[in-house]
């Protein structure tokens, strides 16, 4: 089965690759390595406000990671290839927390949890979760991804 029969299977749709919203390119590629611009939780031309605190749903915080994941995958999908990417290196998620909020790896699972449906083990990666002040839009999550790119030939 291939990515997209797996994306598909699991019931995810990639969405239109963003663009970005400012002076940046959505991708970089150097050595092997894609790094992945930071995507917000943007569903249309909304977003998944924050800040998050523990009274806000566990079922919005997953959707928030899922749909920063397949932000980011639909960026290496137009960068590289889903079929080109080895493995996911590393996922830094940034988390508009609330005051007194804690749980920012808790917030990041639902993004790691996409990865690892859709490259099993070359999906689990390296991570840390940072709780900040605020993000653009007023987004609840913002993730960056480093994946590893297959050599050719």
């Amino acid at each position: 089965m291939n990515i997209r029969e797996k994306i598909s299977t699991l019931g995810l749709t990639l969405p239109e690759t963003p663009r970005p919203k400012g002076d940046y390119v959505p991708v970089t590629i150097h050595g092997g390595v894609a790094y992945v611009s930071g995507q917000v939780c943007r569903v249309g031309e909304g977003v998944i406000s924050g800040p998050v605190t523990d009274q806000t749903s566990p079922e919005l915080i997953v959707q928030a990671g899922r749909i920063c994941a397949l932000r980011a995958l639909s960026v290496l999908d137009h960068g590289v290839g889903l079929e080109n990417v080895e493995r996911i290196l590393f996922v830094r998620g940034f988390v508009y927390g609330g005051e007194g909020f804690q749980h920012f790896s808790t917030v990041v699972d639902g993004a790691s949890q996409v990865f690892i449906d859709v490259f099993g083990e070359q999906g689990r990666h390296a991570r840390s979760a940072v709780g900040v002040a605020g993000l653009p839009s007023g987004g609840l999550l913002e993730l960056e991804v480093t994946a590893v790119i297959k050599k050719h030939g």
